[in-house]
């Protein structure tokens, strides 16, 4: 919630712009009057609700990921001179030092082929860059690309058209992402993953007829490949990649010994084994997608629990970034994506540095 000396600052602003006292009986009325008119207004802007969505989504991200040292809601408050600066969405202090200054931006194109949006106009630009001059921090946009759930976060300078503007389409914003610095990562891990529930032998489990038959979940067991998972961080990971990686779900299997249903099992695999016969691994997703995921299906609930904001969960990732982090029954290859030189862009592509299993 807004803190009292916020919900002051907002008070003594609307008291000032119509000259009349704070303290004036229906000051206090018609101030709420107000707020209440303005919320019923921003509640129908659909653009409004998006974009403070996105950027409530990029902030619990971050915190999620929890690869930076501080950060602070930016743009709030006045700035001098007026007129000439406007503060970036987000301020973000990385672990060695380094300032950046974000705005965030969300783009949805229906075509899924023609993705090119511009981003920002030359003024806009101008007002941010000034502002990050100012404040010795390094300017980035980050962009989140609601078709596809994928996250870019780029240098604009970089990236700008012969007119200034920042005009980027997601498969070449992609090849500039600089999200690895703040701890995204692409994961592979061994297929398939698998969540068995076994049936209690003490409780009734005989198929009848019907094909009907009863069934008490006596144990509930976690698999990668066929070997089973028994620490708690294993688990934990499985349980996120199953649940917002980018494998498909297969048709659940009832394992059936002498006319009982002994167990059911969910399993999850990737569409197309690319590494089969290579490479043990699978990728399974990155962790900004993952995240956005599942923030997105959070938010975007039933009508009566949709929201903007959702409560953080720091350090939420903090087992799949772990380098102490070794397993043999769940295995992890992690892969941190180094942004493409802007002078070589014509001639090479971005790589992902793998970080170890």
């Amino acid at each position: 919630m807004s803190k009292p000396f916020d919900l002051l600052n907002l008070y003594a602003r609307f008291s000032r712009e119509r000259k009349i006292s704070v303290t004036a009986p229906k000051t206090a009325q018609e101030f709420l009057a107000e707020i209440g008119a303005q919320l019923d207004k921003a509640l129908i802007d659909d653009t409004l609700i998006q974009g403070q969505r996105t950027a409530a989504m990029f902030e619990a991200m971050v915190v999620a990921l929890g690869h930076y040292k501080l950060m602070k809601v930016e743009d709030t408050g006045r700035v001098y001179p007026a007129g000439r600066y406007r503060a970036p969405d987000f301020r973000i202090v990385l672990d060695d030092g380094e300032q950046w200054l974000v705005e965030v931006k969300n783009v949805y194109a229906e075509d899924p082929v023609r993705q090119e949006r511009q981003i920002m106009t030359p003024p806009y630009l101008s007002s941010l860059d000034t502002y990050a001059r100012a404040t010795h921090a390094a300017l980035k946009v980050a962009v989140y690309w609601a078709r596809w759930g994928i996250w870019t976060l780029v240098s604009p300078h970089d990236l700008l058209d012969e007119n200034g503007y920042l005009k980027l389409d997601m498969k070449y914003a992609v090849r500039f992402n600089e999200l690895g610095r703040l701890g995204d990562m692409t994961i592979g891990t061994t297929p398939p993953l698998t969540l068995r529930l076994t049936a209690d032998p003490d409780t009734p489990n005989t198929i009848g007829p019907d094909g009907m038959a009863p069934f008490t979940v006596g144990e509930v067991t976690m698999l990668s490949e066929h070997r089973i998972l028994t620490r708690a961080d294993e688990q934990e990971i499985a349980w996120i990649f199953m649940n917002l990686g980018e494998w498909t779900e297969q048709a659940t299997k009832a394992i059936v010994t002498d006319g009982k249903l002994s167990a059911i099992e969910f399993s999850w695999l990737p569409e197309e084994r690319l590494n089969e016969g290579r490479e043990r691994f699978e990728m399974i997703g990155t962790l900004s997608r993952m995240f956005s995921r599942q923030y997105m299906q959070q938010a975007n609930g039933k009508s009566d629990s949709v929201q903007i904001e959702l409560e953080h969960r720091p350090n939420w990732f903090a087992p799949l970034m772990t380098s102490v982090y070794k397993s043999d029954a769940l295995p992890l290859w992690r892969f941190i994506q180094q942004p493409l030189a802007v002078k070589t862009a014509n001639k090479s592509e971005a790589i992902e540095t793998p970080t170890g299993v």
